[in-house]
């Protein structure tokens, strides 16, 4: 996993122009290049900018960087790189939430139920079928 970092400030307009303006161009951009893994755009302040990317690879992040070179040069002239330009290197710790909902299964085959209540049915010689209790019987 690799990073690529950089800043600009924004000399035209606003910050929320410029991240729309991103959003919409430059985005699809990264999204094609293989081994994209996510982009950030944040909001320093002061009309400061910092764009993160996560990669597969050293060669989608030296990617990343000369599209994010040639895109923010030639398509949106208020941005300004400020030093460092370009920060990039190989991602050495990382932490994600996962926000993977655990389902119930048996939800999953009900539509509109809330949860199944029912006895478990289960085919063949399955232990765990419910049936009467030989010992209650006799």
């Amino acid at each position: 996993m690799h990073g690529v970092i950089r800043r600009y400030r924004v000399r035209l307009g606003t910050v929320a122009q410029a991240a729309r303006y991103t959003e919409k161009g430059f985005l699809p951009i990264l999204r094609g290049i293989p081994g994209f893994v996510s982009s950030h755009l944040l909001d320093e302040g002061n009309d400061v900018l910092t764009w993160m990317a996560l990669l597969e690879t050293e060669e989608a992040a030296q990617a990343a960087v000369r599209a994010s070179r040639d895109w923010f040069r030639d398509e949106w002239s208020s941005f300004r790189p400020l030093p460092p330009e370009v920060v990039t290197g190989e991602v050495l710790a990382r932490a994600t939430a996962d926000r993977r909902r655990t389902v119930d299964r048996r939800r999953l085959a009900l539509v509109g139920a809330i949860a199944w209540d029912g006895p478990e049915r289960r085919a063949g010689s399955d232990r765990r079928l419910e049936a009467p209790s030989w010992a209650r019987a006799g």
